[in-house]
């Protein structure tokens, strides 16, 4: 009786292994790029091409907001009053004034209100200065908790300002027009200038009115 040879078992090696696993994976184009090669992609921020076709804007300066056509433009805030604690004869003067101030007015302006966030930087620079000299534990929990609160406003709760557009044909002419109307609601409701970087918050507010700041 023949005895029938048995063919030994061969295991591949780890290189055999690995070397028939690429060329399976080869199949796929997932996989035809080495993992160590590839790099996260990061979206750069852009501007669209016909967005400086469409703002009206060209330049800003600490005197004025150069826009398209030749025209100037310049911003103030409104500072507000609470007509509750007033009394009618007050209301009925601040109507008055502003009255006046639209009569005798020749100039282009246009009232604005918008949505800011509740500024509230001063009262978390002293809760933190009386943090630092602090070792008591229940006071710095009181002032984690006022912190805490602060922040929170400032990030939930937005403040209705209102602003004063002028414009003018030319830059003296802006001036003039700015004096003008710094004057005349000097007794109704004062106007307060502006920094560079609110106006550009405002201009933005403007042109993007889903986002916040």
């Amino acid at each position: 009786m023949n005895k029938e040879k048995i063919k030994p078992i061969i295991v591949p090696t780890y290189t055999e292994e690995k070397a028939s696993k690429k060329s399976f994976l080869k199949k796929f184009p997932y996989f035809q790029k080495n993992k160590t090669t590839r790099k996260k992609v990061e979206r750069k921020t852009h501007v669209l091409r016909k967005t400086p076709m469409i703002m009206p804007f060209l330049d800003i300066t600490e005197e004025y907001i150069v826009m398209k056509k030749g025209y100037f433009m310049d911003i103030f805030q409104i500072s507000p009053n609470d007509l509750h604690s007033l009394t009618d004869t007050d209301i009925t003067i601040k109507l008055l004034e502003k009255a006046r101030f639209y009569r005798s007015s020749a100039s282009q302006h246009k009232v604005v209100g918008l949505n800011f966030p509740a500024n509230t930087e001063k009262q978390r620079l002293y809760w933190e200065r009386k943090k630092e000299r602090t070792t008591d534990p229940l006071r710095i929990r009181f002032i984690n908790r006022k912190l805490f609160e602060l922040e929170f406003i400032a990030r939930e709760r937005t403040n209705r300002e209102f602003f004063l557009f002028v414009y003018a044909e030319s830059s003296q002419t802006l001036e003039d027009e700015k004096k003008q109307v710094v004057r005349g609601m000097r007794q109704s409701f004062p106007l307060q200038t502006l920094s560079n970087e609110k106006k550009q918050d405002i201009l933005f507010l403007m042109s993007n009115q889903n986002s916040k700041l």
